[in-house]
């Protein structure tokens, strides 16, 4: 018993003496710059935090994913490290804009963060700040920059809030709204052949659904994909003798959201689509036709000239619902850019960091 008391009091004692050295070595600050601005800055604490983060999202434990390189030679450990270095310089731009503008954050804020950190502390660490510091220390924080990274990020969103949010001081007129509209989004419609599984019917024609709402599919044979095909084959043949595209979609069509959005589908380039259909909504001209063949079955499609204000227009909500949180975003960021020429940047002691030897986290 008494060795054992003995062990625990010399773990206590180890825990306290770490804890008061990681935190001594920040009590003046915290941590090293690495970027500066006109009296701000970002330390090479918060950008080892935000490389774990980084990591524990898009990569987790797998060190082998980030030699791999993508289609431009690039490896992604290089393109995600270049993607924290260009977030860590708009926060830095978002804290010296906050200040320059005299903004504050809510109390009710502050409370909301420092109820996380408590709730933080007695969850993972029952209560114990030294014991959450040694955990936090592989990320490169503690307990007090922890914190005040959470406060960073509130200051961005409070600010880009400020700015651009409703009841903002900075109004998004209607020609920018229509500017990014018609940069960003190709409106097509689509005459559509399943060759993957083809959809099941009732007696009457009905598709069928199971319990959790999902189509009910069989698999094709190969006699049948090949009638898919010549389908699709005699559609593209009629097309280019002069029919309309409407009426064959109306007569030939067999894409079940057809008639939920009879005004097309709206896509950006990052729409959570098929793939290769949005690669060639934006490849096409307008009124031009073309055929793409997916994993799912022949999509043939035509690029439509963009409504006017179709972000506006109900039928076509399910396309837009973040046109203006992503336009809000897309401002912030230009507004935010017009500091990058100020900041100075610790190029080697920055360059001691990257995605890959990160300690990854999804925790924090």
């Amino acid at each position: 018993m008494k060795n054992i008391r003995i062990k625990r009091a010399i773990s206590f004692f180890l825990s306290v003496l770490f804890a008061a050295c990681f935190l001594s070595s920040c009590s003046n600050s915290m941590g090293e710059p690495v970027m500066t601005l006109k009296g701000q800055e970002i330390t090479s604490n918060m950008y080892r935090f935000w490389l774990s983060r980084v990591k524990g999202s898009y990569g987790g434990s797998d060190d082998d994913i980030w030699d791999k390189e993508n289609d431009d030679g690039k490896t992604y450990n290089e393109i995600f490290t270049e993607y924290v270095r260009q977030t860590s310089m708009k926060m830095l731009s978002a804290i010296y804009e906050f200040e320059r503008l005299g903004l504050k954050l809510p109390e009710s804020k502050i409370k909301e963060i420092d109820q996380t950190m408590t709730a933080m502390l007695n969850e993972r660490a029952e209560g114990d700040k030294a014991t959450l510091n040694s955990l936090l220390a592989d990320f490169g924080v503690n307990y007090n920059i922890l914190r005040e990274i959470y406060i960073i990020e509130a200051k961005l969103n409070y600010l880009q809030e400020h700015l651009y949010g409703d009841n903002g001081s900075e109004a998004i007129s209607d020609e920018f709204k229509n500017e990014y509209y018609t940069n960003n989004y190709s409106h097509i419609k689509q005459i559509f052949f399943y060759t993957k599984n083809k959809p099941k019917t009732d007696e009457n024609g009905k598709y069928i659904y199971d319990e959790n709402k999902n189509l009910v599919t069989e698999e094709f044979t190969e006699e049948e994909i090949a009638a898919q095909k010549k389908k699709a084959e005699d559609v593209m043949t009629a097309l280019s003798s002069g029919q309309e595209f409407d009426l064959l979609m109306t007569s030939q069509n067999e894409d079940i959201a057809a008639d939920t959005y009879p005004n097309g589908y709206y896509f950006t380039r990052s729409s959570q689509y098929v793939g290769s259909v949005v690669e060639a909504a934006f490849e096409l001209d307008e009124n031009e036709v073309t055929m793409v063949e997916s994993e799912y079955g022949i999509h043939i499609i035509k690029r439509l000239p963009l409504d006017e204000k179709g972000y506006e227009a109900k039928e076509n909500v399910d396309f837009f619902s973040d046109f203006e949180s992503n336009l809000r975003s897309e401002l912030f960021t230009a507004y935010l850019s017009s500091n990058e020429k100020d900041i100075k940047i610790d190029e080697k002691l920055i360059s001691e960091f990257d995605v890959k030897s990160a300690v990854s986290t999804t925790i924090y």
